[in-house]
């Protein structure tokens, strides 16, 4: 029962636990030589793990070569926890509600994966301090959002302060700061374009000059090719490195995120390796054994253990050159597929989902929808004949849309009339 006690230890090659720690109710668990504890650490090549009751946890199959899926055991976030900071949360970058820019709220969430058994077969690097060679061109993000802060890393493409990085590693915040990661130096950035659906970001530098720049690859790469993965870990302000290996060169990972409008983000043709790349390490470099960038660190899958620790069993990264070409795009001023350049429109209101339409919280003074008389307690029924219920269809509706166009937004008024005003949409302050 809860009262009994058991000790157990683990160890790194699957050695057995120690507590001491409370047993289920009920049939007591037995290791595997059918003792009372110790239990044994799941081996890398079973299908499945000893939970620290002694239960066996068989691992879900995976459902494809390259694709996976949610299930407990393993948790698993697209840097979406490598690009986070922790703010009040375990690889959780607390989004605050971007104000009144008329998008929904946002927060990074674990999510649980399983891991199947070929996965953890290759040897993961452990952290280490990155060197000069490796913090050339490094840049350590950090964003302002509502009420909170998160941490990431970008690559400096030009000496004039173009920097690359991942769009979740900036995405909500109202502010944007990079600190060269040699020098120390420090400077305001904004955001020139993205592409969420590739989880790219292009940031510019203010009165940048004379940066160092990271050395882009062009080689193909293959399994087996040595990597280390580089970054601003767990927001600690300082570069360090993790070895590793290339797994796959071209994969599909499927995640949760509260940060997309679908509730998952998807990557494509991205690269697994082995490297330990853990939270604040997302839009760093992943460079190859000559020291050049092959692709950007964007996501990670951990197993937790005893206490706070954790321990990577993979992470994936956007190719560079994959990376490079949506850089092109967005330097070129091409807005085409999933690019976007410049600011969001911007409503100016906050609402809450609420039967009937979205209900107006409050309107943001001399704001576009204040202007043209939105007001709160009114409810939003649709924009430009689109029809939106939740937060998250008012922010598609308007991420189809440009500052300075004209919408016309369907309301019933607090009074309960129904009236349609026309609104000249802003610049939103939330990238």
């Amino acid at each position: 029962d809860y009262q009994q006690q058991a000790s157990y230890q683990q160890d790194a090659q699957g050695g057995p636990w120690a507590g001491p720690y409370p047993q289920g109710a009920g049939e007591p668990a037995w290791g595997a030589a059918g003792q009372f504890g110790p239990y044994p650490q799941s081996n890398p090549q079973a299908q499945g793990y000893y939970d620290q009751f002694g239960q066996w946890i068989p691992y879900q199959p995976r459902k494809s070569r390259s694709t996976s899926r949610a299930v407990v055991g393993i948790t698993i976030a697209v840097l979406l926890g490598l690009g986070a900071l922790t703010v009040g949360g375990l690889w959780a970058r607390n989004a605050a509600n971007p104000g009144s820019s008329g998008s929904p709220s946002h927060s990074h969430s674990n999510v649980q994966f399983p891991v199947p058994s070929s996965s953890s077969s290759a040897p993961t690097g452990e952290q280490t301090n990155a060197n000069d060679a490796q913090s050339r061109g490094v840049v350590i993000i950090e964003s302002e959002l509502t009420d909170a802060t998160s941490a990431g890393t970008g690559m400096v493409l030009s000496s004039d302060g173009y920097v690359l990085t991942n769009y979740h590693v900036v995405q909500s915040s109202t502010t944007i700061y990079a600190k060269v990661a040699i020098t120390g130096g420090t400077y305001e950035a904004t955001m020139v374009g993205h592409d969420a659906t590739n989880d790219i970001a292009l940031l510019k530098l203010t009165d940048a000059s004379g940066l160092d720049t990271v050395t882009v690859d062009s080689d193909a790469v293959a399994v087996g090719d040595s990597v280390t993965a580089v970054g601003n870990s767990n927001g600690q302000g300082y570069l360090s490195a993790a070895d590793g290996a290339i797994t796959d060169t071209a994969t599909t990972v499927t995640v949760e995120s509260e940060l997309a409008t679908s509730g998952e983000e998807t990557l494509t043709d991205v690269y697994e390796t082995t490297s330990q790349a853990v939270p604040g390490d997302s839009g760093g470099p992943l460079y190859d054994s000559e020291g050049e960038v092959t692709a950007m660190t964007t996501a990670g899958e951990q197993k937790s253990g005893y206490g706070a620790s954790s321990t990577t069993l993979r992470s994936w990264a956007i190719p560079i050159a994959k990376a490079m070409s949506i850089v092109d795009k967005i330097k070129s001023g091409d807005e085409s597929g999933t690019v976007e350049i410049g600011p969001k429109a911007y409503l100016g209101v906050n609402v809450q989902e609420s039967t009937g339409g979205l209900s107006v919280s409050s309107v943001e003074d001399d704001g576009p929808a204040a202007r043209a008389g939105i007001g709160a307690g009114d409810r939003i029924l649709s924009v430009n004949d689109t029809a939106v219920a939740t937060e998250n269809e008012l922010s598609t509706v308007l991420a189809g849309l440009e500052p300075g166009d004209d919408a016309t937004v369907e309301i019933t008024t607090a009074t309960g009339s129904s009236q349609t005003v026309h609104v000249t949409l802003g610049e939103s302050p939330v990238n």
